[in-house]
């Protein structure tokens, strides 16, 4: 007998056409927000002790290159731009909301009170990001994004310690999907623009730009591997990053093309990591992918429940 779903979280109002939508109402495996949380966890842990943590006394000190008031007419009157280090002494709040924001990477990667640590990680994201514009990247902006829907996307139903367990009720669990959904549209809407941006230069357009960017001791931290590859690579490089990007909205959405487009841009990323200086964003890029893994046909094989219908969405949990 199979066994009936379970869903987990409150569905929100949405007004208008959006309470009609049926692709954006629909729930999703607790599987997907459950990876999701832990991907996001480990990549802010690596991005805190790898990024922030070696730089911590230049960065955050008003002796050095930091301090509350360095940009202080970022949060003058008319602004609404705020960092909860404005309201802490520098002598001790760095060091106090970093331990913080440790704290809160850990509770989610275990799946503790997942709402709360995932305020808590994204107040303390964006409390940084404001504080020091010269931390900043692309990356952050998609960093803030990711963490505030973790903690809204019910991401403790499962694999957490806040968990909610029913015995050993085998059944599938559902949460709300609607977070996932806004991170796809947030990933296509970064990707459509910036192969657009690409398109229209000439640079891009004649594939020289990956070459050159290669070569670039600024940009490149495989400059040497770089050279050992001939010209046409590069330039094979920058139109499949244009045409990936562009296609994007729409190759991730199409059952034929779904998987193929994601696995180029896990590689992608990971790729731009490990050869390009683009800070973590391609950590936490990576780590949105989490959500469009069908982790539940996991769950179903170790249960022995090929086949459910547990209310999954098609593929990567983004069709229309």
């Amino acid at each position: 007998m199979t066994a009936q779903p379970r869903l987990v979280g409150i569905r929100p109002w949405f007004p208008g056409f959006l309470g009609r939508w049926q692709w954006l109402a629909e729930p999703v495996p607790a599987e997907r927000v459950a990876a999701l949380r832990i991907a996001a966890a480990a990549a802010l842990l690596v991005d805190i002790l790898f990024g922030y943590l070696p730089h911590f006394a230049i960065v955050f000190s008003p002796d050095a290159l930091g301090g509350k008031d360095l940009f202080a007419p970022r949060f003058r009157e008319g602004h609404f731009y705020w960092s909860v280090l404005r309201w802490l002494p520098d002598s001790w709040g760095p060091a106090a909301l970093m331990g913080v924001w440790v704290g809160s990477a850990v509770a989610l990667l275990v799946g503790w009170r997942p709402l709360l640590s995932g305020l808590v990680a994204w107040a303390c994201a964006v409390s940084v990001w404001n504080i020091n514009l010269g931390l900043t990247n692309g990356g952050d902006r998609l960093r803030n994004t990711l963490f505030l829907m973790v903690a809204v996307s019910y991401s403790g139903a499962v694999w957490g310690v806040s968990a909610p367990r029913r015995g050993h009720d085998p059944g599938p669990v559902l949460v709300p999907g609607w977070p996932v959904k806004v991170l796809f549209v947030q990933l296509a809407v970064l990707y459509f623009f910036g192969g657009w941006y690409k398109f229209v230069s000439p640079a891009w357009r004649s594939g020289y730009v990956m070459y050159f960017v290669s070569h670039d001791l600024a940009w490149s931290m495989t400059p040497a591997q770089s050279a050992a590859l001939p010209l046409w690579v590069h330039q094979v490089s920058a139109w499949v990053t244009i045409i990936w990007e562009l296609g994007f909205p729409v190759l991730a959405v199409l059952k034929r093309t779904r998987t193929a487009t994601l696995w180029l841009g896990v590689i992608f990323h990971a790729a731009t990591f490990v050869t390009l200086e683009v800070g973590p964003f391609a950590l936490y890029a990576i780590a949105c992918y989490a959500a469009f893994v069908p982790w539940e046909r996991v769950r179903d094989r170790t249960r022995g429940q090929a086949g459910t219908n547990h209310g999954e969405i098609d593929g990567a949990g983004i069709s229309a």
